[in-house]
């Protein structure tokens, strides 16, 4: 089934349909990223609403799927749709429209509200699951990032700032055809890097730092996310022990991505064997997430979560190891759920490599 036939499937009868107007889902239902309109799923058909200035890309562009609609007015156009196909209840995506956009849906349209449906649990359910296509635009993603990534390296070395690279990384992101890079890219040095989520400052990069890079491009809307940790000119016996129980943590928690596996199974590996090796209380964020047209997805990779690990899923594997005021080591890779193997989408060697 196509998302949109998953979709109609969760529709009761022929008189409730799904008002979508989240501009992510709009996106994943109609292949189409525009910024004003909505797309409406009744139980047989799907149209896709908006303007001028949007409608002939659309009729180029947009899945077969649906249909295309312009309107002057958008509610004028729903409510005409809501009349000719006897729509009497709408459900709406409770996680997105707010106060202030509901109480505008209820004095525009003639169908009652269902804010209670459950609507945007269902399509994450349904985005949670990444057919061919999307699956090769994370991997294209991916290796533009490992590729900005490879060409970076060549320039670092003692002396530059972590904000300099940063820029530089962003600007080959753009060169190697990313639209833009995923999120903040996080390229932090020497005691930086034990903040999981560092800023890239004027800090000057000395020989033997580690150096962090949590990177990642978008290709056509979809993410990409992969951190290294490599070490600058010589690493100390100390960093290697670290980098060793954070590379043996992430293989562990990557055997256990494995249809039929809990988020919790993949998340326990690697705090476990941290945890053995007496660096439990340094790793304090969860093993992964998923990864789509959005940076963070469904499922969340964690200790209480007990999510079910099915083909079609791609979920980050990102242990670390921080040690506050002294160093942090991270290594991450996205992984494709196949059946009873993980699929890895990274090419970069993961073992410690001194730069």
């Amino acid at each position: 089934m196509s998302a949109i036939e998953k979709l109609q499937a969760f529709l009761p009868d022929e008189h409730t349909a799904a008002l979508v107007t989240s501009e992510i889902n709009a996106r994943y239902f109609t292949l189409f990223n525009y910024t004003d309109g909505a797309v409406l799923v009744t139980k047989h058909e799907a149209y896709l609403l908006c303007d001028f200035r949007y409608i002939e890309a659309a009729q180029k562009c947009a899945s077969a799927e649906v249909t295309v609609v312009q309107f002057k007015k958008l509610y004028d156009t729903i409510n005409d749709i809501i009349l000719e196909k006897n729509i009497k209840s709408l459900m709406i995506e409770e996680e997105t429209v707010t106060v202030a956009r509901l109480a505008e849906l209820r004095d525009c349209l003639s169908a009652e509200l269902l804010s209670d449906s459950g609507l945007s649990r269902r399509i994450r359910a349904i985005r949670v699951i990444k057919n061919a296509r999307e699956v090769e635009l994370i991997t294209k993603a991916q290796r533009i990032t490992e590729r900005a990534l490879t060409e970076l390296l060549n320039y670092v070395k003692p002396g530059v700032t972590e904000r300099e690279m940063s820029v530089e990384l962003e600007h080959l992101i753009h060169v190697y055809g990313g639209e833009r890079i995923a999120f903040e890219l996080i390229t932090v040095a020497g005691a930086n890097t034990s903040l999981p989520h560092g800023v890239p400052t004027d800090y000057v990069v000395r020989d033997g730092d580690f150096f962090t890079f949590d990177i990642g491009s978008v290709y056509e809307g979809y993410h990409s996310d992969m951190t290294r940790t490599f070490a600058v000119g010589h690493a100390t016996d100390k960093m290697r022990e670290i980098y060793d129980v954070v590379y043996q943590a992430h293989l562990q928690a990557a055997e256990k991505i494995v249809a039929g596996n809990t988020t919790a199974d993949v998340d326990i590996a690697a705090r476990d064997y941290i945890e053995s090796k007496g660096y439990g209380a340094y790793f304090g964020h969860s093993t992964g997430h998923g990864v789509g047209l959005e940076i963070h997805e469904d499922p969340r990779v964690y200790k209480t979560d007990t999510t079910v690990l099915k083909d079609g899923m791609v979920i980050t594997d990102e242990p670390g190891i921080y040690l506050p005021g002294e160093f942090g080591v991270r290594i991450e890779d996205m992984f494709l759920v196949q059946g009873d193997k993980a699929v890895d989408l990274a090419l970069i060697p993961k073992e410690l490599t001194i730069i």
